[in-house]
């Protein structure tokens, strides 16, 4: 079989909004998941503890790419952070507006940020356990019905990782409105 770059590539060339695509050596794929882990361990200043549980997924993957982004790309699919109190989501991103109204409707949220929001009766029920932010991985339509190709998963690294994925491929390190996604899939 060709390399899967052979498919996956140029559809991702011609999406809205990616300007770029590179594929991940196990070098790479090192470098990024010590980075995600050196922030797991630390967390976020006062912010509690951090998981990206996306980007290790998608590491976990046979083939790996990176997209450089601007912000032309769609937005995602689906929420992808939440804070977790042991098992409990006590804040969470919600992108559905009839979910979010009902939400608010209901009060026992708070809303930071257009559309992430504290559930302050789980907190109350979760005092005392230390937070986690938690990143999931998010599907990748694009790509999904590309035959052969399963697993398609998609996730945003740390700012610390997406700074050295940028470096790396020589892209823009300053510019607010580029991104990178990583984008990791298995072939059948």
């Amino acid at each position: 079989m060709r390399h899967p770059a052979e498919k996956v590539e140029p559809i991702l060339r011609v999406t809205k909004g990616i300007l770029d695509v590179k594929w991940l050596d196990q070098e790479a794929r090192t470098k990024v998941v010590e980075i995600e882990n050196k922030v797991h361990k630390e967390g976020l200043s006062r912010s509690g503890g951090y998981h990206n549980e996306g980007v290790i997924e998608v590491l976990s993957r046979k083939y790996v790419c990176v997209v450089l982004n601007n912000n032309e790309f769609r937005h995602a699919t689906a929420p992808s952070l939440f804070w977790v109190a042991g098992d409990t989501v006590i804040g969470e991103e919600v992108s559905d507006a009839k979910r979010l109204q009902s939400l608010i409707e209901k009060g026992t949220v708070k809303v930071l940020r257009k559309k992430f929001v504290l559930h302050l009766d789980r907190m109350k029920a979760t005092r005392g356990q230390v937070p986690v932010f938690v990143v999931r991985g998010l599907p990748f339509p694009e790509i999904e019905d590309i035959s052969g190709i399963y697993d398609v998963l998609s996730a945003s690294p740390i700012g610390s990782a997406d700074v050295y994925l940028k470096k790396r491929y020589g892209w823009d390190t300053k510019a607010r409105d580029l991104g990178t996604i990583l984008i990791g899939f298995n072939l059948s």
